[in-house]
């Protein structure tokens, strides 16, 4: 083990502090740390330390090397204290869930719940996501305040993936405060006891949830994911049931929160930046463009970990089998050597080479589907509203998970042709 991180004390305490990135001050460390440091060995509460990696090309590297760099060893959060790294390994199903599962098990998995999610039915799916979006945005006031992530941004990949799960109506708004609980246990405002046991609660309350959905299901010839997961056989058996239960609660969570981040996070962007809505306004195809930058911008997730198989070295660093790697999604999505003035949002950059749906086998399998969710309800916003205005405080989730917007206040003004015609 490195022990060099004793010079770095405050940078590790920023970096295992979760209520440092409701802030976006971890920018200007990531720029210093990529600059100076880009393979950082990092102390952590729990005593066993971590090595914190910045650049976009060391992601890449990570990202498509399982076999060295294990999801599947400890998991992906990055649970860094004692409290939180025994909860994690159980509430998240390393080994069982599709997330902390490595190849090939991982592809056998994947392929399992891929179906609804493969571009050919997304794009048979369109007209019903389009109807389902529109439905929300029904349900907004004409002319008035918001909040757009509550009101909005949340709402949108809540009906749609539970309309791809077939779940009731009836059940969302509980799904999603479980969602809150599971991922966003670090933020007061979620948390029920100590970030540990509400991420804890979280998970148990959507395990339970989707192993009855699934069980009731199993013999049924429905086409919906959970199904296919009572039905499935992997590796030449049937799924168990805690595997059914993770990956049903995987595919809630990662429908929820990762895309009501990147849509509430662009919309901001383009209020900061009316030049660039200016240019939506002007040709709504430029989305299928802005979209990627969306979620270059707005990183909604923060890191993810990898626990290396065997000893191997990175940029001159000794890693060793058994340490932990942490990746910083926001680093490499703003580094210099990739990207053109990364601190310029700009819905026309092309190449986008993030990495917000991640890299490699792991690739992110709702990430067509959150694309073409922020795509549409882009374009619902831009057809009935004239503008937006920020009218409060913008408040960010105390998370170096799955990070992004928790509160955004607007103001909408309605189009005034739309309002005519009404």
């Amino acid at each position: 083990m490195n022990t060099q991180g004793s010079r770095h004390v405050n940078v590790d305490d920023q970096l295992n502090d979760p209520a440092f990135f409701a802030t976006d001050r971890y920018y200007a460390l990531f720029d210093r740390l990529r600059a100076e440091d880009p393979v950082h060995w990092t102390t952590s509460p729990d005593g066993r330390g971590y090595w914190s990696v910045f650049k976009h090309a060391d992601f890449k590297h990570i990202l498509n090397e399982p076999e060295l760099y294990s999801s599947e060893r400890e998991g992906v959060m990055p649970a860094v204290d004692a409290e939180m790294s025994a909860v994690a390994k159980q509430a998240m199903g390393v080994g069982e869930n599709v997330l902390t599962i490595d190849p090939p098990r991982h592809g056998e998995m994947r392929k399992v719940v891929s179906e609804p999610f493969l571009p050919r039915a997304l794009a048979a799916a369109e007209a019903r996501t389009r109807t389902l979006i529109g439905g929300i945005f029904d349900g907004l006031p004409a002319d008035g305040e918001i909040d757009l992530v509550t009101d909005l941004a949340v709402r949108i990949p809540m009906a749609v993936i539970c309309d791809i799960l077939d779940l009731p109506e009836g059940d969302w708004d509980k799904l999603l405060g479980w969602g809150k609980m599971a991922i966003g246990g670090s933020d007061p405002e979620y948390r029920q006891g100590t970030a540990a046991e509400t991420v804890s609660q979280g998970y148990q309350l959507l395990y339970d949830y989707s192993l009855r959905t699934a069980s009731a299901r199993r013999g049924c010839p429905f086409a919906d994911p959970l199904t296919a997961l009572a039905n499935a056989t992997v590796g030449g058996r049937p799924m168990t049931p805690s595997e059914i239960a993770h990956n049903g609660t995987q595919l809630m969570l990662a429908g929820f929160e990762t895309t009501r981040n990147a849509f509430s996070g662009g919309v901001l962007a383009l209020l900061e930046n009316p030049d660039q809505m200016a240019l939506l306004r002007e040709d709504p195809k430029r989305l299928r463009l802005g979209v990627e930058e969306f979620v270059r911008w707005s990183d909604p997730v923060i890191s993810l970990m990898r626990t290396a198989t065997g000893d191997t070295e990175l940029r001159g660093r000794r890693i060793r089998a058994g340490d932990r790697v942490m990746l910083w999604f926001p680093s490499a999505n703003r580094d210099e050597e990739v990207f053109d003035q990364p601190y310029r949002f700009d819905i026309t950059r092309h190449p986008n080479l993030h990495v917000g749906f991640g890299g490699g086998p792991h690739f992110c399998l709702g990430g067509p589907l959150a694309k073409l969710e922020i795509r549409l309800a882009m374009e619902e916003l831009l057809e009935r509203y004239d503008g937006l205005e920020i009218t409060g405080p913008v408040e960010r989730v105390q998370s170096s998970f799955v990070g992004g917007l928790k509160h955004l206040p607007v103001r909408l003004r309605q189009r005034t042709a739309r309002a005519s015609a009404g």
